[in-house]
């Protein structure tokens, strides 16, 4: 039977449902997720035009993003954040604050590819839901070094740190040990095989960190802000507990998410 959930988007695929929401229901059961209104979506093909408009590499396995940051979405992902009822104001009309997209390959990667991207982002989601300010500068961070630094790759960033080790404490939990790394391993070869060294780096790091690491974010944000304060933050960095509250204004806001 099909879901009437419209916060689980399976494409209208019973066989997707019934494989990959026992999936997510044990991954979320390792979370305590924010309030705020999540739309999952799990696609049932590859969108051709999805690299061009999100910007995301070859090798995305998934992404989340805000509803303020839904414009840069392709028309069939951009209205989903909204009742379709015309007769209601805009607020009443909002029927989701976040989505978190699966690609289609990510979703037939089971189980431990799908697993590990599920936590990844939903990891995104926490960070977003909680510390909005701290994930706002990340994000700026994440679109902004690689014109600044090219030592530094996409997941030395502290939010994307953070979304893998705790992606690698789920999996290991949800799937085993062994599979979690037998799955690193496999990326780590198939990022080499096709010469993607900052892919590779990050299965590296994934792969050898201890899934024990308690990862303190905003700790490890600090020193980025320090190196590159001529970065556009979003945030006034220089205020006390800047970190602090609710983002100050809306703004085009998205996660890239590399699960």
């Amino acid at each position: 039977m099909h879901s009437i959930d419209s916060a689980w988007n399976f494409g209208g695929s019973a066989e997707y449902e019934a494989t990959l929401k026992p999936l997510c229901v044990q991954v979320e059961s390792h979370f305590s997720l924010p309030s705020k209104r999540l739309w999952r979506y799990f696609a049932t093909w590859d969108d051709p035009h999805m690299q061009m408009w999100m910007g995301l590499g070859e090798h995305y396995r998934g992404f989340h993003i805000p509803r303020s940051g839904r414009g840069v979405l392709p028309h069939y992902l951009l209205h989903g954040f909204f009742h379709p009822e015309l007769s209601l104001s805009y607020e009443d009309s909002i029927a989701f604050d976040n989505l978190i997209y699966i690609r289609q390959s990510t979703c037939l990667d089971l189980p431990v590819g799908f697993v590990t991207a599920y936590a990844h982002e939903l990891q995104h989601f926490v960070q977003y839901g909680r510390t909005p300010r701290l994930w706002e500068v990340n994000r700026n961070l994440y679109f902004s070094l690689g014109g600044l630094d090219r030592n530094v790759i996409p997941s030395e960033i502290p939010t994307e740190r953070d979304a893998d080790i705790t992606a690698k404490q789920v999996t290991e939990k949800v799937c085993g040990v062994e599979a979690t790394n037998q799955f690193a391993e496999r990326q780590i070869q198939s990022m080499e095989n096709c010469g993607d060294a900052v892919q590779k780096a990050r299965w590296v790091f994934f792969r050898n960190v201890p899934s024990t690491t308690q990862y303190d974010l905003l700790r490890e944000t600090l020193p980025f802000i320090d190196k590159y304060k001529g970065i556009d933050f979003g945030i006034d960095t220089a205020q006390p507990e800047w970190w602090m509250g609710d983002l100050p204004t809306p703004r085009k806001q998205a996660s890239k998410g590399t699960a």
